[in-house]
């Protein structure tokens, strides 16, 4: 009989409840992680999750445990790796079809799951319905204060370093490898510095403008609780500001749009998302084409979207834009893009994603639907052009 840890999107040692536990219940603990068979997955998509799963072999090799990476469906990896009487850990995750294997799982074999996705805990939230407006979930999570501080790796761990970077792109504003260590090493550089004018810089398209950490955050490598903690840390040694407020905002952010999605099922991957009714949307592949490959002919669009293909990066005031010109411009099906997004980005979230397009089309979290003007936008954020000829090459900057 051994534990056996179940990985996804929690790719670390550092604050792995279920790997904590398996550890201290278990005389043997293997771990395993599935990789699904997709349709299409972004190149840098791909190596910063080869990374990833590099960095955490390592780490829980040092715990004695061995990483074994299957393919195929999970169910069935799962009843040839598991033995009889093992016993089954893992986090639960955010997501419909997440959800639904989850319980199969849990009908299936003996199990423990444990929560350590978002900052906050559904049930210290303290309502018994997540209202779906953003507001008043800020107001009510910041009045109870509450979070559960991290917990450390079970064992010794002398993090790895992260590999250095081949073919990278030389305009990218992500050039990070991925793993726990790249994720660690990030948030410290970034909290003895940059932090304290995200709130002027977060619009930017550079790599300290933002934290970048969204990446890690996504597929596991740090968990918010360690981010939280961290940031606090910050706070005490350098003082706090409006920007060390502003990276908490985001955290509360990304907790909102996961615990909506919990609770709204499949709602968000509907025509017409949280809203009621049915909304028909219409499909141009000659547009949506020209919008993946950025040549719609508006540079500030076509920038971004190159941006995307070539680094699996996007800033969140380009992902704005973009999705903005997709559905409001070119009148598309907004889960178009919401799908190319999931294909492309290193920091794809399955809730986060999904949450911020139908808010973009009206569908979302939001009694507006807000549309961003594409040329009133690269005249407040990119004035000089410097970000169109950065990504349009040789090719004109204007109309």
């Amino acid at each position: 009989m051994a534990g056996v840890v179940w990985y996804r999107n929690d790719l670390r040692v550092d604050d792995h409840e279920a790997l904590t536990q398996a550890c201290a219940e278990q005389d043997k603990v293997r771990a395993v992680f599935i990789q699904q068979e997709t349709e299409q997955r972004g190149r840098q998509q791909v190596i910063f999750e080869q990374e990833t799963l590099h960095a955490l072999r390592n780490h829980l090799g040092q715990l004695g445990i061995e990483l074994t990476i299957l393919q195929g469906e999970t169910m069935e990896q799962l009843s040839h790796f598991m033995a009889p009487k093992d016993v089954l850990y893992f986090h639960r995750m955010t997501g419909f079809y997440e959800a639904r294997l989850e319980q199969q799982v849990l009908q299936q074999y003996t199990t423990h799951m444990y929560e350590t996705q978002t900052l906050h805990r559904r049930e210290d939230i303290g309502s018994d319905e997540l209202q779906r407006v953003f507001t008043a979930f800020r107001k009510r999570v910041e009045q109870s204060g509450r979070f559960e501080e991290p917990i450390d790796a079970p064992g010794e761990i002398r993090y790895a370093e992260p590999p250095d970077k081949e073919k990278l792109d030389s305009r990218t504003a992500f050039p990070f490898a991925g793993g726990e260590t790249a994720g660690r090493n990030r948030l410290t550089a970034y909290l003895e510095g940059p932090v304290f004018t995200y709130k002027e810089t977060r619009n930017g398209f550079d790599r300290d403008d933002s934290s970048k950490l969204s990446a890690w955050l996504a597929n596991g490598s740090l968990s918010p609780r360690r981010v939280m903690a961290e940031l606090q840390r910050a706070e005490r040694k350098h003082g706090a500001n409006e920007s060390t407020y502003w990276l908490y905002f985001e955290l509360l952010w990304r907790d909102f749009f996961h615990l909506t999605m919990r609770e709204t099922g499949h709602r968000l991957f509907r025509s017409n998302g949280l809203r009621d009714g049915h909304l028909t949307w219409k499909t141009d592949q000659a547009a949506v084409d020209s919008w993946i490959a950025g040549q719609t002919g508006e540079p500030f669009v076509d920038a971004f979207m190159r941006e995307i293909k070539e680094t699996g990066w996007m800033s969140n005031r380009g992902r704005q834009i973009t999705a903005s010109y997709l559905i409001h411009d070119l009148k598309q099906d907004w889960r178009i893009g919401a799908r190319y997004f999931e294909s492309q980005l290193i920091d794809f979230d399955v809730a986060s994603n999904y949450g911020n397009w139908a808010y973009i089309a009206g569908v979302g979290n939001a009694t507006r639907t807000p549309q961003f003007n594409p040329e009133f936008q690269q005249q407040k954020y990119d004035p000089t052009g410097a970000f169109i000829r950065r990504w349009m090459s040789s090719e004109t900057t204007e109309k």
